[in-house]
């Protein structure tokens, strides 16, 4: 064997190697997104199937990984494992049809309501109006959180592609910049905040301890005071009043 041919060959192994390494390191990642994901789901849906493509999102990751960028591994591989689970999840297309409707009578009674009122409605407001009790009111939006979550992250990516696009093309013309579309990005972002903003106080601090504090469902509960399946429903209720502001915006914008 060559020289060349060695020297190829001992590089295409010390790849592997930090490869593997990668992947063995941060396995925990998957877990901790599984674990995250599995409040939005239905519970017929198997653990492990997630936890695989999981795997395969943090094997892609360590493949493509570029440790010359400025972000962390564990940022860029949690990224490309919750997108694995999500693209899975996005084909498997477990809202019935009839749920879509529901999930589109709700909207739409929010957005009456909120014409009426001037202000966002509250949940209680909405099941009111839809002549349901509180049990069946929670059981309808855990019904549909997959749908409303989903919604939200679609949401999400979009701005989370145009920054991404942004800073490819600034890393290869450092001259090139589109601040239209970094406008965009930061109106989105603002738009959502306001929809946060705008939640009661219960469902408010639960997104934002959940989300911005990475906190669990578990670890909420113990801080609040209040059992984990209320803040489960309260959890459930603010993704869709978010999902319902932000679909008005969508509706506006066209």
């Amino acid at each position: 064997m060559s020289a060349i041919n060695k020297n190829r060959t001992s590089y295409a192994g010390e790849n592997m190697a930090k490869r593997d390494k990668l992947i063995t390191d941060n396995l925990s990642l998957v877990k901790y997104v599984v674990g995250k994901i599995m409040v939005y789901l239905p519970s017929f849906v198997d653990k492990e199937d997630l936890v695989e493509y999981g795997i395969l999102g943090l094997i892609e990751a360590a493949e493509k990984y570029d440790s010359k960028s400025n972000a962390k591994f564990g940022t860029y591989a949690l990224s490309r494992i919750r997108g694995a689970i999500l693209d899975h999840l996005r084909s498997q297309d477990w809202l019935p049809r009839s749920m879509r409707d529901k999930a589109t009578l709700v909207r739409d009674v929010y957005m009456s309501l909120e014409q009426k009122l001037n202000r966002p409605p509250r949940s209680e407001e909405i099941a009111s109006v839809l002549k349901m009790k509180p049990a069946e009111w929670d059981k309808l939006l855990t019904d549909i959180s997959l749908g409303t979550f989903l919604s939200l992250e679609e949401f999400y990516q979009k701005s989370e592609n145009a920054a991404e696009g942004n800073r490819r093309q600034e890393i290869s013309d450092p001259k090139l910049h589109d601040p239209l579309g970094d406008l965009e990005t930061k109106e989105e972002r603002a738009l959502l905040a306001k929809a946060i903003s705008e939640l009661p106080k219960k469902e408010r601090l639960v997104i934002t301890l959940y989300y911005y504090e990475d906190l669990m469902l578990r670890e909420i509960s113990e801080l609040m005071g209040i059992s984990e399946s209320r803040i489960s429903q309260l959890h459930h209720r603010a993704l869709f009043l978010l999902r319902a502001k932000m679909s008005k915006i969508t509706l506006n914008a066209c």
